[in-house]
């Protein structure tokens, strides 16, 4: 009987633990709910978290709004510079790749590496052209 009694209790226990748990799991996000912050609040796999200004990128507990992705955007020439350091093309092209706005206007160009100068090596023929 004590054994029993001790099982029912466990059992009791695992119940409670585990409601525990799922009840700190939070629920992702729906379209136009909050998300982001300081509670790390994610969006559902259909939507992305869309920070509410620019300039966010450095800032890791920013707030935002749940939004969709834009499955196709207007070929309109207003770049807008991402978080990832890549230039788009507009701020629609930029959201359809679903990263967060540093600022409009087109990301810095990267200088390119200078390739290094050849090098000739010396002759050891003297310059009066009579080898030694």
């Amino acid at each position: 009987m004590r054994a029993r009694f001790n099982g029912l209790i466990v059992a009791i226990l695992i119940a409670m633990l585990g409601v525990a748990i799922s009840l700190n799991k939070s629920e992702a996000a729906n379209l136009g709910e909050a998300c982001g912050g300081a509670a790390n609040i994610t969006c559902n796999s259909a939507l992305w978290c869309q920070k509410t200004t620019g300039g966010q990128c450095k800032t890791a507990d920013a707030a935002g709004q749940c939004d969709k992705a834009p499955a196709f955007c207007m070929q309109i020439h207003r770049p807008v510079c991402g978080c990832n350091g890549k230039t788009y093309a507009n701020d629609c092209e930029r959201q359809k790749a679903r990263v967060q706005l540093d600022y409009v206007g087109a990301c810095p160009k990267e200088p390119k590496a200078k390739e290094p100068k050849a090098v000739t090596p010396k002759s050891k023929t003297p310059k009066s052209g009579k080898q030694q």
